[in-house]
């Protein structure tokens, strides 16, 4: 049995893949504040009056809530987690033992998905502590890769992962909105803009992953002595383009770990 504490975006996007991959909703149990929200997800899915019901009646139980929230929710439901059940985390920057601190001795994983999952395209990063079976891995594993590409990694990296594959999203929407920018001075119009350089940028990200090419080797296939393109990266790098992006990623890991403050 599937629990679900929270059905925001990323509750949401699970529910729905896991859902799409052949599992009942039937014996899925779910609760959230907004009950509308649950119900907009799949009708079926069972909706709980509270936390504790959706512990008791789960086995994995995923919580999808803001990271301010997890100490709270975590003392809430400590009494009801019996050894067989499975807590899975997926919060910036709350780490494993931070959860076990509240509820003990328990199964615990932590995962780290980001906004592609609601297309099926997402990057979910995922660690565990010592307590579960290769079964039980390879349960919540599969369970993921209905949302995208699922690595495991040593928890000590997660709050790195987070920082580029969680928050990177926003940065390449960011680099978008200033490239269809410069589009529509020239002329283009944003939409037909957005179109354009979203596939260049699928494109270009494929054929980096397809080749395994260095970034360097496929960025010199464009560029040409005293051409357009060395221009553009001669701009970029006469304002810090490089260093910006590092300084961004830096920044961010830095916040990830100091949870108290993200809401």
């Amino acid at each position: 049995m599937l629990g679900f504490i929270g059905c925001g975006n990323m509750g949401s996007a699970i529910i729905k893949g896991i859902i799409d991959s052949g599992i009942d909703p039937k014996n899925m149990y779910a609760y959230d504040h907004h009950k509308e929200k649950i119900l907009n997800t799949n009708s079926k899915i069972n909706i709980c009056s509270n936390n504790i019901e959706v512990v008791n009646k789960s086995k994995y139980i995923f919580l999808a809530i803001k990271p301010h929230l997890y100490n709270e929710v975590l003392q809430a439901i400590k009494d009801h987690l019996t050894y067989d059940k499975i807590i899975i985390i997926m919060a910036a920057g709350y780490t494993i033992k931070q959860a076990e601190e509240i509820i003990g001795n328990k199964k615990i994983v932590r995962i780290m998905p980001n906004t592609p999952a609601l297309i099926k395209q997402g990057f979910i990063t995922i660690s565990y502590n010592n307590k579960l079976s290769i079964e039980e891995k390879n349960i919540i594993i599969n369970l993921l890769k209905n949302i995208g590409t699922v690595k495991e990694i040593n928890e000590d990296l997660m709050n790195a992962y987070s920082s580029i594959t969680g928050s990177g999203p926003a940065f390449v929407y960011l680099f978008i909105e200033a490239m269809a920018d410069a589009a529509l001075l020239l002329g283009i119009p944003k939409k037909e803009a957005y179109e354009a350089i979203s596939t260049m940028i699928i494109g270009s990200a494929k054929l980096l992953l397809e080749t395994s090419k260095h970034p360097a080797e496929l960025r010199d296939m464009v560029t040409s002595p005293s051409g357009t393109t060395i221009e553009g990266i001669r701009t970029l790098e006469e304002k810090a383009f490089r260093s910006s992006i590092i300084e961004c990623v830096v920044n961010t890991y830095k916040k990830n770990l100091d949870i108290k403050n993200i809401r």
